[in-house]
């Protein structure tokens, strides 16, 4: 791969759920926590996440990191907000049930348009916002240095990690988190406070995520291109936009993985498609 990114063996990071929903991974060090909804209505996604050990499984990803100190996972009811949110403080990634909710409310009955279904636009927003949370983490707990705003950078972190799933995996993930940047742009305000957040506008992640996933294999994803997802001048830069976000996570994420194999293997080999 491109920029000597390292790559590791993926173990079999499983837990066994413990009773009110807590369990841990990694000799303890990532901890698991599915907070029972009091709202009815969210049952069914309690029940799904755990079922499924959503949770664990991005843990799983995350574990393959040495941690410092124990990192928390916790899926909660937040008051009616829609959000999710790395803690510095108590070292904790929050998922909100009302997120969560959103997101199987804007899913496509079956299939959209552009041929996104419903399961992959369920389960793509969901792992990229876990994985996207993981690396505000992982530059806190490892003091990552960052160039630039840090919510693009944890965003490039979380597109690479998904981009090197198995390929299946990849483009469903991918595919479902395009079709949930594309569709909250449809309602979101271009103003002053948008351009002024510390988040980037939804199209721009839209196209960040279509750019990195073309420029990591663009036989794989050439319909980023040939179905117009990327104006072709962005898309002439998008191999080199990869590789510099390869090289990055290389150097500074890279010496605090588990394992290395030698360079130029792939870190999807890390990621197997066990852990969707």
């Amino acid at each position: 791969m491109r920029g000597g990114l390292l790559a590791l063996t993926l173990t079999a990071l499983v837990a066994t759920p413990a009773e009110a929903g807590t369990s841990s991974i990694d000799g303890g060090r990532i901890r698991v926590v599915y907070e029972a909804p009091k709202k009815a209505a969210y049952r069914e996604i309690h029940d799904t996440m755990r079922q499924r050990r959503v949770l664990e499984r991005v843990g799983a990803i995350v574990g393959l990191v040495r941690l410092p100190t124990r990192l928390t996972y916790r899926l909660k009811e937040c008051a009616g907000e829609l959000n999710a949110w790395y803690a510095p403080e108590n070292r904790s990634i929050t998922i909100c049930y009302e997120l969560i909710d959103s997101i199987v409310r804007a899913a496509p009955e079956k299939r959209s348009p552009a041929g996104v279904t419903r399961h992959e636009a369920i389960r793509g927003p969901v792992f990229q916002i876990l994985l996207h949370e993981s690396g505000h983490a992982l530059f806190d707990l490892l003091g990552i240095p960052i160039l630039g705003r840090e919510e693009d950078a944890a965003d490039q972190v979380a597109s690479l990690i998904l981009l090197h799933l198995s390929p299946a995996d990849a483009r469903m993930v991918v595919a479902g988190s395009a079709y949930f940047f594309a569709t909250t742009a449809k309602g979101e305000p271009v103003d002053k406070g948008a351009f002024s957040d510390e988040h980037g506008l939804s199209w721009q992640r839209f196209y960040n995520l279509a750019c990195l996933a073309y420029g990591s294999d663009k036989r794989r994803y050439r319909a980023v291109l040939t179905k117009q997802y990327l104006p072709k001048e962005r898309a002439e830069s998008c191999e080199e936009e990869y590789g510099h976000v390869a090289f990055a996570f290389a150097k500074l994420i890279g010496p605090h993985l588990r394992a290395r194999l030698k360079d130029g293997e792939r870190l999807r080999r890390a990621f197997r498609s066990a852990l969707i």
